[in-house]
């Protein structure tokens, strides 16, 4: 039964945090997606500024500065290796968000479904998504990155949402 709060609020046992219902929209995922989310968009902003300016941000990386309040700046190697390798190895260009938009798009989902598989020990699926994502040889290093940040990840208690049942591992 719900109490007061939950019954004015319109909030349920089973889902407890509001959403504004768009299915596109960022306010639903959890810690650990938002972070990579974050890290994706981040490192694509740092990107376009070294290109446009060829200097570093005047105050330091933002990006390095929330891997390491993150406890994660260990991690921070492979996340850019796997980054450039997302760059230069892709099929075609990904469609990052700057920061401060509310809407996933389909490339920022799929590369947090791939953490997800990653985390999830989900090695095959992994690697043919990224194949199907890069040319072969960019894929299986993406696919070693992914798995060593996406460890760091549950290391630091940031554990992905995967499908369960028979659709586990498996991305659409």
């Amino acid at each position: 039964m719900q109490n007061s709060t939950d019954e004015k609020f319109g909030l349920s046992q089973i889902d407890p945090q509001p959403t504004c219902g768009r299915p596109d929209c960022i306010c639903a995922l959890p810690l650990g997606e938002r972070f990579i989310l974050w890290a994706l968009r981040q490192w694509q902003c740092e990107l376009v500024g070294w290109q446009f300016d060829r200097a570093l941000p005047p105050k330091g990386s933002t990006l390095v500065r929330g891997f390491e309040v993150a406890g994660l700046l260990d991690t921070m190697t492979d996340f850019a290796t796997l980054m450039d390798v997302l760059l230069f190895g892709a099929r075609r260009a990904l469609e990052i968000h700057a920061p401060p938009c509310s809407c996933l798009s389909r490339d920022e989902a799929t590369l947090i479904a791939l953490c997800g598989l990653a985390q999830g020990d989900h090695d095959g699926p992994l690697l043919a998504s990224l194949e199907a994502m890069m040319v072969p040889p960019a894929a299986r290093v993406a696919a070693l990155r992914l798995k060593s940040f996406a460890e760091a990840l549950a290391d630091a208690g940031l554990q992905l949402a995967l499908p369960s049942g028979a659709a586990a591992g498996r991305l659409n």
